[in-house]
């Protein structure tokens, strides 16, 4: 389970380190019916440009969502996220995500938290930049 540090504004996110193999991007495809060559053939990729299949845009924005559900638990929810994809990434290739909160906005029941992220490659170069809200609230 990933945590958020303690609150306060510059406070970095826990980084979180994936590796996306064939496997996995071949059940995402056939469970979200993407069937576009460039993210199974490395064929088809090459002749597009890319070194090989990449990881699709829509499995990376899923492993930013599971990540920032994850950090509101057990009483928060998401409430906005937004994503630039930079560059691709490709299967099998170590990505890490992670980030900071840049803004807590407090009221007598929750508090929103403002986040900017990352998954980068492991040259440390930023493949997506996001910021997220989570909205948190006291436990019961």
């Amino acid at each position: 389970m990933i945590q958020l540090p303690d609150l306060h504004e510059g406070a970095p996110l826990p980084e979180l380190r994936l590796t996306p193999t064939s496997a996995q991007v071949r059940r995402f495809l056939e469970a979200t019916g993407f069937g576009i060559p460039i993210f199974y053939d490395d064929q088809a990729a090459r002749e597009t440009g890319l070194d090989r299949a990449i990881i699709p845009a829509e499995m990376k924005s899923g492993l930013l969502i599971s990540y920032l559900r994850q950090l509101a638990q057990p009483n928060g929810n998401l409430i906005r996220l937004q994503s630039a994809f930079r560059r691709p990434d490709y299967h099998g290739d170590p990505i890490t995500i992670s980030g900071q909160i840049t803004r807590i906005e407090t009221t007598e029941t929750n508090k929103t938290i403002h986040l900017e992220l990352r998954i980068t490659q492991t040259n440390n170069t930023p493949s997506v930049r996001s910021s997220a809200q989570l909205l948190l609230r006291p436990s019961r």
